[in-house]
């Protein structure tokens, strides 16, 4: 979710992907505005085996809360059937990118991914309960009132037995302080002691366990409405996420 953005004509949105990998994190143009432009591919990948290892199928209804453009929906969109890909984002800007420059109009009327705007952190209005939410680095630019309201739509809007999986910055792993402020703060990074999460995991009503899946920055939390519907103990051996031959993910071989 990366929040209300302006363009401006002078920005470098027009570049190719390939020049755009030099550009820092949060520039204007679609593959670095959500992150670091040279991982654009690796972090599609990752959330695209997560949510397969997890269980999610062709006929599964997934929520991408903050799509941004399309990262691991360029991934989700082929993969879905048609109409099961949901995706909310502010900057439609990203999404347009997208769309132009790596889905194609064509898909798009073949697939019929369902596309929304609204930037008020809400999960609701689809009409569908979802089977998958997927909300990767949100809460890392979120306060703790945006994280509740979110959690708190996913869990209205979650199937039963569906499961949310949500990324947080924590502070035991990135050393950074606790936030204690509120609202939207993109591009500013924001983190919560490992307590904190689970408290707000708790408090909307779900069940939440963290998980060893690979992420370069943050951590990865399973969610759902009942404790047996989360990965056990004994599965987690399958949930490395770790990549052979590639440097960023060695830690987890």
């Amino acid at each position: 979710m990366t929040g209300r953005h302006v363009y401006s004509p002078e920005g470098p949105r027009d570049l190719p992907r390939e020049a755009a990998k030099g550009l820092p994190p949060g520039s204007q143009h679609y593959t670095a505005y959500v992150g670091p432009p040279a991982e654009y591919d690796a972090m599609a990948a990752t959330q695209f085996r997560l949510l397969t290892t997890l269980g999610l199928r062709e006929h599964h209804r997934l929520l991408d809360f903050g799509c941004g453009s399309l990262r691991v929906g360029r991934l989700l969109i082929p993969y879905l059937l048609p109409g099961n890909y949901h995706g909310i984002e502010p900057s439609s800007w990203l999404i347009e990118d997208a769309i132009a420059r790596e889905i194609g109009h064509d898909q798009i009327r073949l697939k019929r991914p369902v596309l929304r705007a609204n930037a008020d952190f809400s999960s609701d209005g689809f009409g569908v309960a979802f089977d998958f939410v997927v909300a990767q680095s949100v809460f890392s630019h979120a306060g703790a009132d945006l994280v509740a309201l979110g959690l708190s739509g996913f869990r209205r809007n979650l199937a039963p037995g569906g499961m949310v999986l949500a990324t947080f910055v924590e502070v035991e792993r990135s050393g950074f302080p606790e936030f204690a402020g509120g609202g939207w703060v993109y591009p500013n990074v924001v983190a919560y002691r490992q307590a904190s999460i689970a408290r707000l995991i708790r408090e909307t009503g779900f069940s939440g366990v963290s998980l060893p899946w690979f992420h370069p920055r943050q951590t990865w939390y399973a969610l759902a409405h009942t404790a047996d519907a989360l990965p056990t103990p004994a599965q987690m051996v399958h949930l490395s996420g770790a990549v052979l031959r590639d440097p960023m993910s060695a830690e987890r071989i």
